[in-house]
């Protein structure tokens, strides 16, 4: 799993930033991380965009961040400029382990969808994206049921790795899932590999064996985002975690099914 040694927390003191610094915080304390918080100002949108000191969600934050983030290493920083290149290149330079943002925008397009700074930041980053599009009021998020979504590409190993890691630090379950889209909704393959190809069998067998118990892989057939959503329903997931290093032939599908589970799923959710 990627270090928590330095998470970064973007925030536009909207109420959703609001409800990812409260995810932040919880992850800080529990990692002992140091907790960047970075105000990002584009000049080019000063109605909307300008850094108000004296704003009322400036105000709650700050009341959330002395009474809640007691215990973790916090700075501040403003910064002029394009908020999704500003996020990035901060978190490249100084070696950030997590990114913790919220979700911003809605709309039958990409950018609309998580709000494009969102959108750029999940796309781009080097680091694991932990995005806050479902918050449940109430106390703090305790994580019980880590749910880990692979399409067994070149990546899914390093998913499996950090999500399992994830679960075990909080004494979690996990499971894994992969959907088989050449089946019907809903549908459970008797012999799941009769439903793969040879190169997904190989990554397969690795993740297996690297988990050590089979039953902790599930199969289904369906729409990606449909399954994985309807599986985290199903346990009370509170973590999905899903990859972004997509198969070569499937780039544009890829991001788009990423995008929908982070809309549709009932819990946060973290792109590694």
């Amino acid at each position: 799993m990627a270090p928590f040694g330095r998470i970064l927390l973007p925030v536009d003191l909207s109420e959703r930033s609001l409800d990812s610094a409260r995810q932040a915080e919880v992850l800080a304390r529990h990692f002992h991380s140091e907790v960047t918080i970075l105000h990002v100002v584009d000049p080019h949108e000063q109605e909307f965009g300008r850094f108000e000191p004296g704003g009322v969600k400036a105000h709650e934050l700050e009341m959330l961040l002395a009474r809640d983030f007691t215990e973790a290493s916090i700075s501040r920083l403003v910064r002029d400029g394009n908020p999704a290149r500003e996020i990035l290149d901060f978190a490249e330079a100084n070696r950030v382990g997590l990114i913790v943002m919220a979700s911003h925008g809605y709309g039958p397009f990409e950018s609309f969808l998580l709000g494009s700074v969102t959108a750029e930041v999940l796309r781009d980053a080097n680091c694991p994206v932990w995005i806050t599009a479902h918050t449940r009021p109430g106390p703090p998020p305790m994580f019980r049921n880590v749910l880990c979504a692979v399409d067994l590409g070149p990546g899914s190993e390093n998913v499996v790795n950090w999500a399992s890691q994830f679960a075990a630090a909080f004494a979690a379950r996990f499971s894994v899932l992969h959907v088989l889209r050449s089946l019907e909704s809903g549908e459970q393959p008797d012999s799941p590999d009769e439903w793969l190809s040879q190169m997904d069998r190989e990554e397969l067998g690795k993740l297996k064996r690297k988990l050590g118990k089979e039953d902790q892989v599930f199969f289904v057939g369906g729409s990606v985002p449909q399954a994985v959503c309807h599986r985290a329903k199903d346990i009370h997931a509170d973590l999905v975690v899903i990859g972004r290093s997509p198969k070569a032939d499937d780039v544009g599908t890829a991001r788009t099914t990423s995008f929908e589970i982070i809309r549709e799923a009932p819990c946060p959710v973290v792109s590694v």
